[in-house]
């Protein structure tokens, strides 16, 4: 899943990467989930969701951007760049 507004140059550049709808379907059978941008649609998601459709309930949070509570009550492995 890509930053929704640069999605099209995205893949005119790099064609041979796979991109997704929605965070659902990027994190679809997930070893590991990064979260890589602040934007509103991902920082928001739902870790009760995302939990259904992952492999490992794990995500990296390289924007300090998620509430790591909430995520750990999800039963999540929450890690964040820059926390110990």
């Amino acid at each position: 899943m890509g930053d929704p507004a640069a999605v099209d140059t995205a893949r005119r550049l790099r064609p041979e990467l796979s991109y997704s709808r929605d965070a659902l379907a990027a994190c679809a059978d997930a070893e590991v989930v990064l979260l890589l941008t602040d934007w509103p649609e991902f920082a928001d998601a739902d870790p009760v969701a995302l939990g259904k459709v992952v492999k490992h309930s794990q995500i990296i949070d390289g924007r300090l951007a998620l509430d790591r509570h909430r995520w750990q009550r999800a039963g999540w492995t929450y890690r964040a760049l820059g926390l110990g």
